[in-house]
């Protein structure tokens, strides 16, 4: 029974120190500590600025609202919403037919008028030679003693009305002929010298006259070149100077105005370049200038009202776009500059995280100028300082990171 025994504890053994032996032959894992990733910024000089942002609608440089200056009927339409016009081409005509019949009864009370005013004319005319070659005759008979000087008195006063009526009929005649009136020269020794004096229409004339002009208005022009924003009337309609008929703007320079506080007004001048920002384009930028600027606050308003004009030749920009004006306060050229993210403040430093070799360094560092990019480094850094801009939030200082991009 020993015997039996013995086989079995070896054999038990063998199994056990191979069991080990395979065992410890299996290759074991090195470990290896994992590194932050981050991307570095190179420290450079650039420049700065201020900036002072205001929103404002977009206008018409020029919007004029045209009315017919006299009341008609619409005889026809000539622009239509979103045409172009210039400056002077008929926008709309009014119908004449009235007007038209209207000349020609003026025409017809004329032509009657001079019939009677030449009729009166030759009857003054033939009163006046006659009383002239009456008082003639008789101041020969006073001068031999046949008649008496009241009796000559007498036929110098009838020759003095005749002459009065035959001067009255004659300016009469020669007004309804639209010639010029005439009249003897005051203090002129020679009774039948005349002069001309201004010229002087009828009654009927300026009738005329004040209806040929209707006629010119009733073609209703462009005030303005630009286009039409607006038309309020069809053919048929009647139409008059209380609703405008066409609104035209000119859109190729527009106008944004704002408002600024009682901080800024001091800041900007008339004339200084902005930058105006059109969300509605893909926030594509303009520039412009401005052109007015109010010296106190107006109305309601809580701020000065600024105005500016933006050039808009390609008329990209159209009235009623909402815009973001973005007035230059100050800056500054030639300082070191580092994007906002770097910049890491706690409750009494800014820092930022700087790249030594592969390791991690706080930089506390003093800041200047703002803008939506950058922070001015006023202190505490230098040019080609690799400052961490991406996975600052994740590291401490002094230690050992992996850099995996940016500006190396």
């Amino acid at each position: 029974m020993k015997n039996r025994k013995v086989p079995s504890i070896i054999l038990v053994v063998l199994f056990t120190l191979a069991l080990f032996s395979g065992c410890a032959k299996e290759p074991q894992e090195e470990i290896t500590a994992q590194l932050t990733p981050v991307e570095a910024y190179n420290v450079a000089k650039g420049s700065i600025q201020l900036s002072y942002s205001a929103a404002g609608q977009i206008k018409p440089l020029k919007e004029v609202a045209v009315t017919p200056k006299i009341p008609g009927k619409v005889e026809s339409v000539l622009k239509e919403l979103g045409d172009t016009v210039n400056k002077g081409e008929v926008l709309f005509t009014l119908e004449k037919t009235d007007l038209y019949q209207k000349i020609e009864q003026l025409d017809a009370q004329l032509r009657q008028q001079l019939i009677q005013s030449e009729a009166a004319f030759k009857r003054a005319e033939l009163q006046y030679s006659n009383a002239k070659t009456d008082y003639e005759k008789n101041k020969a008979l006073f001068e031999s003693d046949a008649i008496s000087k009241q009796i000559l008195d007498g036929y110098e006063q009838g020759l003095e009305l005749a002459e009065v009526q035959y001067a009255s009929a004659r300016d009469n005649y020669l007004l309804l002929q639209n010639k010029v009136a005439v009249k003897l020269a005051e203090g002129s020794t020679n009774q039948g010298e005349a002069v001309q004096t201004e010229a002087v229409k009828s009654v009927i004339e300026t009738q005329k006259d004040a209806v040929l002009q209707s006629i010119q208005d009733s073609e209703v022009k462009a005030p303005i070149s630009g286009f039409v924003a607006y038309k309020n009337l069809e053919t048929g309609q009647m139409v008059s100077q209380q609703m405008p008929a066409y609104t035209l703007v000119d859109i190729n320079s527009v106008i944004v105005e704002t408002d600024v506080t009682e901080r800024m007004i001091n800041k900007i001048v008339k004339g200084q370049e902005v930058v105006v920002t059109v969300k509605a384009l893909g926030d594509k930028q303009f520039k412009g200038i401005i052109d007015a600027l109010s010296p106190a606050v107006t109305g309601q308003k809580v701020g000065y009202p600024v105005k500016i004009v933006i050039d808009n030749m390609g008329h990209e920009l159209k009235p009623g776009m909402f815009a973001e004006i973005q007035f230059i306060t100050d800056k500054k050229d030639d300082v070191f500059l580092v994007p906002l993210e770097a910049v890491m403040t706690n409750t009494d430093d800014s820092y930022v995280y700087v790249l030594e070799e592969d390791i991690i360094k706080k930089r506390v560092v003093k800041t200047g100028f703002k803008d939506e990019k950058n922070y001015e480094i006023v202190s505490g850094l230098n040019a080609g300082d690799r400052v961490v801009v991406k996975g600052q939030q994740f590291v401490v200082d002094g230690e050992q990171v992996q850099l995996v991009g940016g500006v190396q």
